[in-house]
């Protein structure tokens, strides 16, 4: 073979210097817009919208590669983000569990579960204000267990917080939709009835509860009949606030008290001068 015929270009490309293959033909202009679709997918996870994946093409080339890093980097962070999502609610959860419990602790005696003075002020105070657009009257019992001391001097504490629970399920049972009955004193109880009626028709209810409490309390290996002391207040008739309402029934009871206890006496207006005296003062056992 002669010098010049080895020396001639071959027809057939060098596998360096040949004919550009069809990746290398692509358009600048592809490459910017598989570019811009992976930026438009990072600017979606950084919006917090994982889902968004890039497209990645068959080629394989450095784009893809970037692409599948890209997607690859979106469930990871999808992932995260909803282990996140679950550990706030289950957070949240437990708070507003904490938050009920408290305000359950805020606003109920912890011994019986009742309402406590908070409470109660806050219902009666609202029935006062309504009583002026409400024909009907409403009536507050301001009740004193009778000789209580002595329970706890002769059977223990543990024994006078069994009586004190035993008496608020009793309470409980006799109040209706929209009563309420507290606890705001040792053995100091208050009940609102948000509908009174007639002083007939309240007497019987308060003396049916005076009844129910004196059926016999299981205190230590024992039954014995524990009797209390009921004042009940008929509102509004001239008592506007809930402390007036309160003190008038604080004062029948020292009456019910005056006169052995285990009776049921209705404020008069012959007795205001007994509200110079503070609502919910220690009464005598």
């Amino acid at each position: 073979m002669s010098e010049s015929a080895e020396n001639a270009p071959s027809s057939v490309p060098n596998a360096r210097y040949g004919q550009p293959s069809a990746r290398a033909e692509r358009p600048a202009a592809d490459f910017e817009k598989r570019l811009e679709e992976i930026v438009g997918t990072i600017e979606e996870f950084a919006a917090l919208r994982f889902r968004t994946r890039a497209p990645v093409g068959p080629d394989g080339d450095i784009v893809d590669a970037v692409a599948a890093g890209v997607n690859f980097l979106g469930e990871e962070l999808e992932a995260s983000f909803s282990e996140i999502e679950r550990r706030v609610a289950d957070r949240t959860a437990e708070l507003s569990i904490a938050m009920k419990e408290s305000s359950q602790r805020a606003l109920h005696d912890q011994l019986t579960g009742l309402p406590n003075r908070v409470l109660f002020w806050e219902h009666l105070s609202l029935r006062v204000t309504l009583a002026r657009r409400r024909k009907s009257k409403f009536a507050v019992v301001f009740l004193d267990v009778d000789d209580f001391k002595s329970i706890n001097d002769a059977l223990g504490h543990a024994a006078g917080d069994q009586l004190l629970q035993d008496l608020a399920k009793r309470l409980r049972s006799a109040t209706r939709a929209g009563d309420i009955a507290a606890r705001v004193g040792g053995d100091e109880f208050l009940l609102l009835f948000d509908e009174a009626g007639s002083m007939e028709a309240v007497a019987a209810v308060a003396e049916r509860l005076n009844q129910a409490l004196r059926v016999p309390y299981s205190i230590g290996t024992d039954m014995k009949i524990v009797t209390s002391s009921l004042g009940v207040a008929i509102g509004p008739d001239g008592l506007h606030t809930a402390d007036a309402v309160v003190a008038a029934a604080d004062s029948a009871m020292y009456e019910a008290k005056r006169r052995g206890g285990g009776q049921v006496v209705f404020f008069n207006e012959d007795a205001l001068e007994r509200l110079d005296r503070p609502p919910g003062g220690e009464a005598p056992d």
